[in-house]
């Protein structure tokens, strides 16, 4: 019932009850009127006022029936009372929700329910663990005990735990030899009484022939046992047996460190090792083993925990095709799973990696077709394959693909038999599904070769391109083996040019007069976005290639702006005394420091910027803003400046490193009057090359 309602029949109401009473006044009581309950002789009330009427508080609202009172909350009790007034009792118990550590729930008149102080059963005592339990709906208390290593903190009554954030340090546990810790918290480091921790040596191995997770530590552990891919590291020990021929999978996870494995038949010996692999986690997987006991040796990069998965299985017969030789025929095409346990890498492929074990397909095609393949390990790492005309032409295939997955078309491939090669990571064995189609063929899309470049506009339009139909056609010097699209631009005079790639993640841009010819890009950029600005471009066509590591939609722009920017070609500023002045309006300045000398270096930045460098000299007979960037230079630039003072080691004021566009440094700054030391260095102490540097000065 709205407001308005309540109020008119509340006045209702109330001039009924004036109008009773009036009469009632008139005629005289009879004292059988339930109003006169508390009267003496009959006559008027004498708790009522002086006129004979009943008072009611404010906001009263008058009824006839339950129905008129509901107050639209739904926690009270709505009822009409016997002196036809409403009344809304609240009833906190339909507010409960059941749920013991949240509190008890309340019911507001005008809000409903509303929720409880939450139950927290803090004791006030910091030696005690407090939790709320539900399933009991009581308070638990338990010592205080933050590392769970069943000891309590020694700060507390009955505790012995000197490190309660250490879960191998405690009252409960044996000295550890040479870990220079009090493992056993008798205030006293590596005594004599000290020992090695469990499963350090061969004598003492770890039984995980039930296979699942154990957890290893090794503090404390010494370097026992040779192992081929790792130097000598603290190692642990483990050891399994076989009752029958099974299929292996052992995966040990450092504590943020590598962990290398040996599998070997005889613990000390590395002779009769199986197979050694190191990795994060490191992993060896076997097809299958003879019945017998075998050794785990784990080796340690740092000290810490070792989490060990040992998984048996059925023995898996070995591969068919991992050689050129034996390919498996997918000319039907569909989906194919594969493994690379136990292969070897018998080829390399063009855009993959050495060491990298491979399995070898074949397919037939009668007609001229689109192929697209894809291979995805099924546990995520990057996976190659490229198609071969034969095993004779490997090392020129028509198509190479390095990603995760590695996805990608020929197109209009030509009717024939082609060798199709897959490799794993050189770091791991990985179970993959392979997936080839075949389809009616087509030509690739606009952009995706240097055949049919997109053309941009040079007035800085947006355009929107897309890597989701491209693939990896090119190389850029700052790129990667990512999907690529191919644009080219016209200038028909000399300018200066800006080209951008927002593809909303790290992209790459290369622009080149030859769009097939690497050798003859001018700049390549990355970054999120890529931007590179080149100075003084001269008139003719060129090419942008444009790459990202997510093969999504990007938005490209090309910028041209004349006159051109004309650069001062700079030499011999090898040092402070032979510094370049810039004028106090600033300029732009061309050079290298390929031929240079490192003078001036042990900077706040850069790794130190012990690279050959170049030095300027900035006098300011007023505070300016001093902006100097490296854009458009070639290589890793550090930018430092100096005061007055310009020694061989340290003594910069700004420092910067990669604040500009890609590679490149920016320092802006404002600066007081004096002479200042601008010094175009390099990153660490190998990077040197061709540079622009800019001196912006405004006051």
């Amino acid at each position: 019932m709205t407001l308005l309602h309540r109020t008119a029949r509340r006045r209702t109401y109330l001039l009924a009850a004036l109008t009773a009473t009036s009469m009632l006044a008139a005629a005289g009581c009879d004292g059988n009127d339930p109003m006169d309950a508390g009267s003496d002789d009959g006559g008027g009330m004498d708790a009522g006022p002086i006129d004979g009427s009943t008072a009611f508080p404010d906001g009263t609202v008058f009824c006839t029936e339950d129905s008129e009172c509901d107050d639209d909350v739904d926690c009270t009790r709505d009822s009409c009372g016997p002196t036809g007034t409403c009344r809304n009792v609240v009833d906190p118990p339909s507010c409960d929700d059941g749920i013991f550590c949240n509190g008890v729930e309340q019911c507001d008149p005008r809000m409903g329910c509303v929720p409880g102080e939450r139950e927290t059963c803090n004791d006030d005592n910091v030696c005690t663990i407090d939790r709320c339990n539900e399933e009991t709906k009581s308070c638990d208390r338990s010592p205080r005990d933050q590392d769970e290593d069943g000891d309590a903190d020694w700060f507390c009554e009955g505790g012995t735990d000197c490190n309660d954030g250490d879960p191998s340090v405690s009252g409960l546990v044996n000295e550890v030899c040479d870990d220079f810790l009090d493992n056993d918290c008798d205030e006293m480091v590596d005594e004599a009484d000290c020992g090695r921790p469990r499963y350090d040596t061969c004598d003492d191995p770890l039984d995980i022939s039930s296979g699942g997770f154990y957890l290893l530590n090794t503090d404390g552990a010494s370097p026992d046992y040779a192992l081929s891919c790792r130097g000598t590291t603290r190692d642990l020990v483990a050891q399994f047996t076989l009752t029958e021929r099974s299929s292996i999978d052992l995966e040990a996870d450092g504590d943020f460190f590598t962990v290398a494995l040996s599998l070997r038949t005889d613990c000390p010996s590395r002779d009769s090792e199986l197979a050694c692999e190191s990795g994060f986690p490191g992993v060896i997987r076997r097809r299958s083993l003879d019945p017998g006991t075998y050794f785990v040796v784990l080796a340690a990069s740092s000290t810490g925990e070792i989490g060990l998965t040992a998984t048996f299985g059925p023995p898996i017969e070995p591969v068919t095709n991992d050689t050129c030789a034996t390919p498996i025929d997918v000319s039907a095409g569909g989906t194919f799973m594969g493994s690379t346990v136990e292969t070897s890498d018998a080829a390399l492929t063009t855009c993959g990696f050495s060491g990298s074990p491979d399995l070898f397909y074949t397919f037939t095609t009668t007609t001229e077709q689109n192929v697209t393949i894809s291979a995805l390990s099924t546990t995520g790492e990057s996976m190659t394959w490229e198609v071969a005309d034969d095993c004779s032409s490997l090392a020129t295939p028509r198509r190479c693909r390095y990603a995760a997955p590695a996805s990608g078309t020929l197109h209009q491939l030509p009717p024939g038999t082609y060798i199709l090669m897959v490799e794993g990571p050189s770091f791991r064995d990985v179970d993959f599904t392979l997936d080839v189609r075949f389809s009616a063929s087509a030509p690739p899309p606009p952009g995706d070769t240097c055949a049919d470049p997109i053309t941009v506009p040079i007035d800085g339009t947006r355009v929107v391109g897309t890597l989701l139909d491209k693939e990896d056609d090119h190389d850029v010097s700052c790129g990667f083996r990512y999907r690529d699209a191919v644009y080219q631009f016209t200038l028909t005079t000399d300018s200066d040019v800006t080209v951008a790639m927002d593809a909303g993640s790290f992209g790459n841009i290369s622009t080149r007069p030859t769009c097939t010819d690497s050798a003859t890009q001018i700049r390549c950029t990355s970054g999120a976005p890529a931007r590179q600005r080149i100075r003084n471009l001269a008139a003719g066509t060129y090419y942008v290639i444009a790459e990202s590591s997510a093969a999504t939609g990007f938005n490209l722009t090309v910028e041209a702006t004349t006159p051109p920017t004309i650069a001062t070609e700079v030499t011999g500023n090898e040092n402070c005394m032979s510094a370049r002045v810039i004028p106090p309006t600033g300029g732009l300045f061309h050079g290298n420091t390929t031929t240079m000398l490192p003078d001036l270096g042990g900077t706040t930045c850069g790794g130190g910027a012990t690279s050959n460098d170049a030095v300027y000299q900035l006098t300011l007979t007023a505070r300016s803003r001093v902006v100097a960037s490296t854009e458009g230079s070639t290589f890793d630039t550090v930018l430092h400046v100096h005061q007055t003072s310009c020694t061989a080691t340290g003594g910069d004021i700004y420092c910067d490193d990669d604040g500009g566009e890609g590679s490149t440094s920016l320092i802006d700054q404002m600066l007081d009057p004096g002479t200042y030391f601008i010094v175009v260095d390099g990153f660490g102490s190998t990077s040197a090359g061709e540079y622009y540097l800019e001196v912006m000065v405004t006051p």
